[in-house]
């Protein structure tokens, strides 16, 4: 586990490690796929859909260490890849002997329209595997990793009698929340029966026995939640969505979310204000040595450090940096101007003034206004220019550093001032040799060259087509 964590953080801060690669559809389904034991994905595709597949664009430090391809060519492309899906399933069964084979769709075979019902009912008698498809037809994005979970919710799990107060803990594999340790022992201390938490590692038999809980703790109701509810009856419940006061970082939002799943499951509470005041005896010696200190703050919605760090622990947040370009790529308008202003309430309530506001400013006028109000800290993530940051004397909380160290529980706060009050406290190292780099100004994670190629395919994949 701790070699786990440590590649987790050293490629989770590697500034090229997403933006160099295409994330597409296939690597969505492979980060479902590695989460299944004894799972091994088959790509149907050309073999150039594989090129560098084996290290997850969305998660370098998982390795798909088996991946076999159909490698259709241009004739597959106009017969039919039928026979050459037959032979690698035949293959693929022989030689790892797998629990499940999940057949991933690339653009060929869709586009040709594979009857994958056909194809597999050949083949499922000659296998001791399980095997399911998935063609990449997701309503929602993350498109690969939703019709991966939509084609185990179809093809997988089976009608189950139901447990009293059972629920299941879902989460997207491309959150860091790996550690709910704390949150199974709250809510089976509240009475709740954890039938599973997904996806994480697991099985087969898992998956199956999914619909034997009541209640699905979900991000959002993804397509599989929803055939989940209709087909099995399982209820789902979300956290708040877009309401930053109600953020699961923060003790009371955090409570807030342990009310509503009492709530749906009839749970003794009690156990809810207990902990959250261990918690907070917990946090006192951290607000003694942060209370006050002055931060800059980026854009933050869900589970981010700001929350915490204004309503837990009692700091300031004179400089609000709000930077709308990837927000404006994925919302409207009004969305970004509420989240703005939610932001910008959320900060005036609490510290009882509000925020000086920079939007999309250079890296100049953020350091400038950081300067001008005492900042003694910036919470920021990749469109935050660190080293120029660190070149003047601003330390940084990195976001993706929030990403390591979270967990779902009441000590999620307690991990951040702990981490807040590390980076407080040391001097910032100006001589980093990636600060050598010369950075763009609209995306600051990225070089020059970089950032170009970003927005080359930015722009044609967000462009309004017109007649």
């Amino acid at each position: 586990m701790q070699y786990k964590e440590q590649k987790i953080r050293i490629c989770s801060n590697l500034p090229l490690h997403r933006q160099s690669g295409v994330p597409g559809k296939v690597c969505g389904a492979l980060r479902i796929a590695n989460q299944i034991k004894g799972c091994v994905p088959i790509l149907h595709s050309p073999v150039g859909c594989a090129f560098q597949r084996k290290i997850n664009t969305f998660a370098p430090y998982e390795i798909t260490y088996n991946l076999p391809c159909t490698n259709l060519t241009e004739v597959d492309t106009v017969y039919g890849g039928h026979e050459k899906l037959v032979e690698k399933v035949l293959e693929v069964n022989k030689k790892y002997h797998p629990e499940l084979i999940l057949i991933i769709s690339t653009c060929a075979p869709d586009l040709i329209g594979e009857d994958y019902d056909i194809t597999l009912d050949e083949v499922r008698d000659m296998i001791d595997a399980k095997i399911i498809y998935d063609t990449g037809n997701a309503k929602r994005a993350p498109v690969g990793m939703q019709s991966a979970l939509y084609s185990l919710a179809t093809q997988v799990m089976e009608e189950q009698d139901k447990i009293e107060k059972s629920l299941n803990i879902c989460k997207l594999s491309y959150h860091r929340t790996d550690s709910v340790d704390e949150f199974v022992d709250i809510l089976e201390e509240m009475g709740a029966h954890v039938n599973g938490v997904y996806f994480n590692n697991n099985t087969i038999e898992d998956i199956k026995n999914i619909p034997r809980a009541e209640l699905n703790l979900v991000d959002f109701p993804a397509d599989w939640v929803l055939y989940a509810e209709k087909k099995f009856g399982t209820k789902y419940l979300m956290p708040p969505r877009l309401k930053i006061e109600d953020s699961l970082t923060t003790l009371n939002g955090f409570a807030k979310y342990l009310y509503a799943i009492a709530g749906a499951l009839d749970l003794d509470t009690d156990v809810i204000e207990k902990r959250k005041k261990e918690a907070d005896e917990k946090l006192e010696k951290y607000r003694k040595k942060l209370k006050g200190k002055k931060i800059a703050s980026g854009f933050s919605v869900h589970g981010g450090a700001m929350q915490t760090l204004i309503e837990d622990i009692g700091m300031e947040c004179p400089v609000l940096i709000l930077k709308t370009r990837r927000m404006n790529l994925i919302m409207k308008d009004d969305a970004v101007k509420h989240i703005s202003n939610s932001m910008t309430r959320f900060i005036e309530n609490h510290q009882g003034y509000a925020p000086e506001v920079l939007v999309n400013p250079t890296t100049e006028e953020e350091i400038k206004a950081m300067k001008e109000h005492g900042i003694e800290l910036c919470v920021g993530g990749m469109e935050n220019n660190m080293f120029e940051y660190l070149r003047n004397g601003i330390k940084l909380f990195d976001m993706r550093r929030m990403m390591q160290i979270s967990k779902m529980g009441f000590n999620n706060s307690v991990n951040i001032a702990r981490e807040t009050y590390k980076v407080i406290s040391k001097e910032p190292k100006s001589h980093l040799l990636l600060g050598n780099i010369d950075y763009a100004m609209e995306n600051p994670s990225l070089s020059n060259y970089w950032a170009d190629i970003v927005d080359i395919f930015q722009t044609c994949w967000n462009c309004d087509c017109k007649d």
